[in-house]
């Protein structure tokens, strides 16, 4: 009788650990674990289950305070310059000569903190579309040329060249042709912002293997190896004091792997010698 009861306990006391934790787990606390005792049975499993839950839900929580951190970080520089600059003008603490300077740099700020909100609504809404499942295809090289055209000024404003390897005939790909548009637009926005001026941008596509590849160059700093993995990170820039990337949202290359994610496709990228390589690929048709 009291080794059985022994047996019950043990199973027992898992169970109200569970319980337990749960209860804490709904006030938001997700540090607890339950122990399994040893045991290889249901309760086990189901102890090594809970525990794996527990370790998903704390890396969610985990994630969702690093956005809203992230998202009041990077929202705060507009607001109080627009803040501060329009008290200035309406104090009288900025002169009535230097207004329109100031004004100046409010309206950028304005649209800055416009573009920042319209990048981050692109990124939840991408990470539910699905571009595969109606089996779509579209000429990738009309995609690139389009890119190249909308690309002109800022291109011509860096004192930047185009090498364009692009074929006059068609490459069919599969995929969504408006969210690969802007994967080869940010990649070349990218490239171009921080390409030594005078150099020149290359952008080209082959055949490979039932695939296209797209590939992306510029010549300007080398990106440290440990920094490559983190450039597609949501919100990260590669060095926050560099005045060229002070429009930047740290979302453009965030987008970038999210919209290959979902066409089932990765981005690489090599950084040697001042030579920075952002390519991908698609399938053929």
């Amino acid at each position: 009788f009291m080794a059985s009861s022994v047996t019950a306990m043990r199973q027992i006391q898992p169970i109200r650990e569970m319980v337990q934790a749960t209860r804490q787990y709904a006030a938001g606390d997700f540090d607890i674990r339950v122990n399994d005792y040893g045991q290889v049975n249901e309760i086990g499993e189901l102890a090594a289950s809970f525990n794996n839950m527990a370790e998903s839900l704390q890396q969610t929580e985990r994630q969702r305070q690093e956005f809203i951190a992230n998202i009041s970080h990077e929202l705060k520089t507009p607001m109080t310059t627009i803040a501060g600059y329009t008290d200035g003008i309406l104090d009288g603490t900025i002169p009535p000569e230097n207004e329109r300077q100031y004004l100046q740099i409010i309206s950028d700020e304005s649209r800055r903190l416009s573009r920042m909100v319209r990048r981050m609504l692109d990124v939840s809404q991408l990470q539910v579309m699905d571009p595969l499942r109606g089996g779509g295809h579209f000429d990738i090289c009309e995609s690139m040329r389009r890119v190249l055209v909308s690309m002109e000024r800022k291109i011509t404003d860096r004192q930047l060249d185009v090498e364009a390897d692009i074929p006059e005939e068609s490459i069919l790909v599969l995929g969504d042709n408006d969210m690969i548009t802007q994967v080869i637009y940010n990649l070349l926005e990218n490239a171009a912002k921080f390409a030594t001026a005078g150099s020149t941008l290359y952008l080209g596509v082959s055949l490979l293997d039932g695939k296209a590849r797209v590939t992306v160059r510029n010549v300007g700093d080398t990106i440290p190896a440990e920094e490559l993995p983190l450039l597609f990170e949501r919100f990260h820039k590669s060095d926050k004091s560099r005045s060229r990337d002070k429009d930047g949202v740290g979302l453009g290359l965030y987008i970038v792997k999210t919209i290959l994610e979902q066409h089932k496709e990765k981005i690489n990228v090599t950084s040697e010698n001042g030579v920075t390589t952002f390519s991908f690929s698609l399938a053929a048709e």
